[in-house]
């Protein structure tokens, strides 16, 4: 068996502290966890790096891999690290007229990978909106790019070009594209800035679609090595079990320590209420069962859009022995 030498986590989240800490073992033995500076880079190691047994992958990523490659190098296990609303990662200049999805037919839009889970999520929400992604003159900017072989084969029938060597960022502000879905990086250019979202109130766009579909988005997926998981199954379960202890020590410390604000926001007893009152006590799920709607709403999206030739099964997304979660 190969032993879980690796971890790759994008960020230090709470839900992973006690993991990475070494406070929750892997099995029976403790993981050694990598915290890396940016998305891009994570993923781009989790493909090339032999040492790494199991991270943190792109959900999008993992999902058209699995669709074109019948031996992907990884499985998913169904545990989210990362997940978002995405109705406020549309930015247009401060002055723009846009205020509504439904206005971008016709538009240019900018976004770093065109298989990225964020224009997943986003491209969904304009096609809500009447718009659907041959309405839209699309610009890609990541170098070196993840899935590569995706945006080849949608430049056949999508406008669809790749800018090298400029941030989409500098197009926005340069007026050659009309919008950016992404995250600036920084958020003193928004609001006040050159730049603010699209949606002039994403926060009541995002409670009215949680009230409607019951979505809460999954982004990021832990993935392991095939040839670890099918040399010892158990591995994906024991990671499974792990991710969810320590995610399940964050809530717990969060909950019973309000009064000690041991995050710093001033108002998280009222905010943790809130959380509560919306999605229930376990407001972020692991599991296939509990996010079954999001990942089958996710797996069409990806069909739709001409990411993967045919809705992929769960089975090809994930380890076998994790469905029943």
């Amino acid at each position: 068996m190969t032993p879980p030498h690796l971890l790759l986590l994008t960020r230090y989240y709470d839900r992973v502290t006690a993991l990475v800490e070494g406070r929750v073992p892997v099995g029976r033995q403790a993981a050694r966890c990598e915290v890396m500076r940016s998305l891009p880079e994570t993923f781009h190691r989790m493909m090339i790096d032999p040492e790494v047994l199991a991270g943190e992958m792109s959900l999008g990523f993992q999902t058209v891999i699995a669709s074109t490659q019948s031996r992907s190098r990884f499985l998913g296990i169904p545990v989210f690290l990362s997940r978002s609303f995405r109705h406020g990662n549309v930015f247009v200049q401060h002055d723009s007229p846009l205020t509504d999805f439904a206005q971008l037919r016709g538009k240019r839009v900018a976004l770093e990978e065109y298989a990225m889970t964020m224009g997943i999520w986003v491209r969904a929400l304009f096609e809500a909106a009447g718009v659907m992604p041959e309405d839209i003159h699309w610009f890609t900017g990541r170098d070196p790019i993840v899935v590569p072989t995706v945006e080849a084969a949608l430049a056949k029938r999508l406008k669809l070009e790749r800018v090298s060597g400029e941030s989409i960022w500098s197009l926005l502000q340069q007026g050659r594209v009309d919008a950016v879905i992404g995250r600036p990086p920084d958020f003193r250019d928004v609001e006040g800035g050159p730049f603010r979202r699209l949606l002039l109130d994403h926060w009541k766009h995002q409670r009215e679609y949680y009230a409607t579909t019951r979505i809460f988005p999954t982004m990021h997926v832990v993935v392991v090595r095939r040839d670890a998981y099918e040399d010892n199954p158990q591995i994906a379960i024991d990671l499974y079990d792990a991710f969810e202890e320590s995610k399940r020590l964050a809530i717990e410390d969060m909950s019973t320590n309000l009064n000690a604000l041991t995050v710093t926001l001033p108002m998280l007893e009222a905010h943790v209420a809130e959380t509560k009152a919306v999605f229930g006590e376990d407001w972020w799920p692991y599991g296939v069962s509990r996010n079954r709607q999001s990942i089958t709403a996710f797996i069409s999206y990806c069909f739709n859009q001409g990411l993967t030739p045919t809705p992929v099964k769960l089975e090809d997304i994930f380890c076998p022995n994790t469905l029943h979660f």
